[in-house]
């Protein structure tokens, strides 16, 4: 079978089990809600109000995008999520053949497509889809354009850089490897010189004309050239000159490094980690620049999360999963090495596929069960909201409420002091939370329904089995 084809099956499969798992959701992620709003108010030609939400502005632009033809902005940011996700497996298949081999790339994209925390992240309205396959992909074209520089590879090569740097900061590592790698090889080699310095020209070219509007505009707003508004990116610079963020302290910090061993943890599921550590071993003995290739994007990746923890106060295993997904080609490589060795002891051939469905395909069943459903109150509230005054902004833990009554969502206030600022300052009209909140956040929900800003609280129930909600109107 031709790699066109193989990889073609093996997005098919990827495809369909996001689909699944993505119609198996009763309603979007909490951040969902963010990037929903940011696509409509582009498509409403309000770009300053879309892009002060401070997310990077791709992922909402391609939901936007999607929302034309299908009429339903949550269904096209699930789509695209689902789509690119899937997508990712093609550069990955082909990054991984060129720098270890065909049945690694064939193994490493079956890893990919049926894990179950990378399909959780890619079925639900949130960038790991869309950032994943751009990331992958620039590393791919990176490869292409050291092996066979063309100037029209290194201009699509510029526009995928850019596209993984405007759909998350983090994106800034594709661009600095797109332009690192070609440049290394301008200097050690002496072939077609002159096209790879063009190649390379031209890549910087179009990423400057992809990125600077945004930088411009953050510029705008910051009142100086910074790379991105958002908060990650801030303790990464603090990180590095070193003033780090006192509200993180020692054992806080400790606890975030914890949170990122877990994730990494939960992506490799176990199962697969010997497979790790027996890749990295015959990865060290083949050495070499395509091993040195396809380690450095994504443990320069991990490296920068493992810096910025050092001022930042959050980890999710979103974090690590464009890294660990291209580490899949390390696994791969151990994993066939075992088959292999499997093959030589027990010449079965169903003996090594039953181990491959084991350990590559059917983890996924974890990520295809039903979730969320116990939100669907979430519409009730919106619809009894929409009978009332029309919020300009509303807060609590239930942020997917927000948006679908139509308006943004704000961090809610801890203290009364707060509230009461953010309702005179006439940033937020309603606050909403569930009965959950009453079990695990009793002192957040006493401080909400003592203030003397907020009217009374009004029980909104939903179909049955799902979580009562409770709305405090400000007064």
């Amino acid at each position: 079978m031709s790699d066109l084809k193989l990889s073609g099956l093996l997005f098919c499969a990827a495809f369909l089990v996001r689909l699944v798992a993505w119609m198996g959701a009763a309603i979007f992620g909490t951040d969902g809600c963010h990037y929903l709003l940011m696509a409509d108010w582009m498509g409403a030609g309000r770009w300053s109000e879309a892009l002060s939400l401070s997310y990077h502005p791709m992922y909402p632009l391609l939901i936007a995008i999607a929302r034309i033809p299908l009429d339903d902005t949550i269904r096209a940011g699930g789509l695209v999520s689902v789509t690119l996700g899937a997508a990712a497996v093609l550069p990955l298949f082909h990054v991984v053949r060129g720098a270890i081999g065909r049945p690694e790339a064939f193994v490493a994209s079956l890893l990919y497509a049926f894990n179950p925390s990378i399909i959780d992240a890619q079925s639900d309205v949130l960038t790991e889809g869309a950032f994943v396959f751009f990331f992958i992909a620039s590393m791919a074209l990176t490869w292409r354009m050291m092996e066979e520089p063309t100037l029209s590879r290194a201009a699509v090569l510029g526009a995928f850089a850019a596209a993984a740097y405007l759909t998350r900061p983090e994106g800034l590592l594709a661009v600095t490897l797109a332009l690192a790698w070609p440049l290394v090889d301008l200097i050690r080699r002496r072939d077609r010189r002159g096209l790879r310095a063009g190649g390379l020209a031209l890549t910087l070219v179009v990423v400057l004309l992809a990125v600077f509007p945004y930088l411009l505009w953050v510029k705008s707003v910051k009142g100086h050239w910074d790379w991105s508004p958002r908060s990650s990116a801030a303790s990464l610079i603090r990180s590095a000159g070193t003033v780090l963020n006192p509200s993180v302290a020692e054992e806080a910090r400790s606890s975030l490094f914890g949170s990122f061993a877990k994730a990494i943890y939960r992506v490799t599921y176990l199962v697969t980690i010997p497979f790790y550590l027996l890749g990295f071993f015959e990865l060290w003995k083949r050495r070499g620049r395509p091993a040195l290739f396809l380690l450095s994007f994504p443990l320069l990746y991990l490296g920068g999360v493992l810096f910025t923890l050092r001022a930042y106060d959050f980890m999710s295993v979103r974090y690590v999963i464009p890294a660990m997904s291209v580490l899949l080609g390390v696994a791969a490589l151990g994993l066939t090495a075992a088959l292999r060795g499997l093959a030589r002891r027990r010449p079965e051939p169903l003996l090594g596929a039953a181990l491959l469905l084991l350990i590559a395909v059917l983890p996924c069943v974890r990520a295809l069960n039903p979730t969320r459903w116990e939100c669907l109150g979430y519409y009730t509230a919106a619809r009894w909201i929409e009978t009332q005054r029309r919020p300009r902004a509303m807060s609590g833990p239930i942020q997917q409420v927000a948006y679908l009554s139509g308006c943004p969502s704000v961090y809610s206030a801890t203290t009364p002091e707060g509230v009461r600022r953010q309702v005179r300052e006439g940033r937020v009209d309603y606050y909403v939370y569930t009965e959950k909140d009453l079990e695990k956040r009793p002192e957040y929900v006493e401080m909400l329904r003592s203030c003397d800003v907020l009217e009374a609280p009004v029980e909104i129930v939903g179909p049955p089995g799902t979580w009562k909600l409770y709305v405090q109107r400000a007064k």
